[in-house]
């Protein structure tokens, strides 16, 4: 749920968050997306469907993701529908604690379990609420769940059609450069060898653009089974020579209708030169690839 926010509008400091343990963990924003917890701790857990009364979800200022907060006088406009998140280990915890702002208190929420769902429980959670939803005799459950701190930086209702979802795959590339870059190294260590991040391909001069296509499309079409929900997203990189190469295949992808091309980056990347003390500038292309919907079929 977190861009991580580096200015507070308020006093809120960073608190330490309980461990998780054996108590699931309710999530109701951007953790309802299958892509989000794949790139962030390299699995989808087992999720229950639940639903949550008293509090408020709102969008937190300039970000994409939201946050809720309890209703003193009870009157919240709907239940919020969400997920328990059932079998976390200890690090796959500890990373979801990194991941969320320090706005957040880890805190223990009563929510009430939806029983025969017949559809996927992330995917009814990402839905609205229905008057339906509310049914007499649902079974309370404990959890632990990330409730915000700071009121004065919150926004109107947070709708993930116009908040979240136009801007998922930017999400997602946000969510692979926290696991890099940003990640302690003891839990960095445990989620990129459990496959967190996005998929990554650093391209060679020494290939041609056509041989690295016919690469990917065959990675895509393994992928298939795993449904719409799970599209890939890969980052395709090139140091100096391999920039052309890294360009052609993009477009080559796209043409041919195996991706499309979501985001393009440039930078410099310092290298260490052999019998070199001084470290030398390279540039470097980034260019993240979307499989197309028709490869997910």
């Amino acid at each position: 749920m977190s861009d991580k926010l580096s200015d507070s509008d308020g006093d809120a400091s960073p608190m330490r968050r309980q461990p998780s343990g054996a108590t699931p963990v309710f999530v109701y924003g951007s953790l309802l997306w299958q892509p989000v917890l794949q790139t962030l701790i390299g699995r989808i857990p087992r999720a229950k469907p639940v639903l949550l009364t008293g509090y408020e979800r709102s969008r937190v200022k300039g970000a994409r993701f939201p946050a809720i907060m309890e209703v003193s006088n009870g009157a919240a406009p709907a239940a919020i529908r969400g997920v328990l998140l059932e079998d976390l280990n200890t690090w796959e915890a500890a990373v979801l604690d990194a991941f969320e702002d320090d706005e957040y208190e880890k805190r223990l929420i009563s929510a009430h379990v939806v029983p025969s769902l017949q559809e996927d429980a992330f995917s009814w959670a990402q839905q609205g609420f229905c008057d339906g939803d509310l049914q007499n005799g649902l079974q309370q459950t404990s959890a632990l769940a990330y409730v915000w701190t700071v009121k004065t930086m919150l926004d109107i209702l947070w709708q993930p059609s116009r908040d979240f979802v136009p801007h998922e795959y930017e999400y997602l590339v946000m969510c692979d450069t926290f696991v890099r870059e940003e990640l302690p190294g003891n839990l960095r260590e445990p989620a990129l060898a459990a496959g967190a991040g996005l998929a990554a391909l650093r391209l060679s001069s020494r290939r041609s653009a056509k041989s690295y296509a016919e690469e990917i499309a065959g990675l895509f079409a393994e992928d298939r089974g795993k449904g719409p929900t799970s599209d890939a997203l890969m980052r395709l990189s090139g140091l100096g020579s391999a920039i052309a190469v890294t360009s052609e295949l993009a477009l080559r992808l796209e043409a041919d209708g195996i991706a499309r091309i979501e985001r393009i980056s440039t930078d410099c990347v310092e290298l260490e030169s052999q019998g070199c003390s001084q470290a030398r500038s390279v540039p470097q292309l980034s260019v993240y690839i979307v499989r197309q919907r028709s490869q997910a079929l």
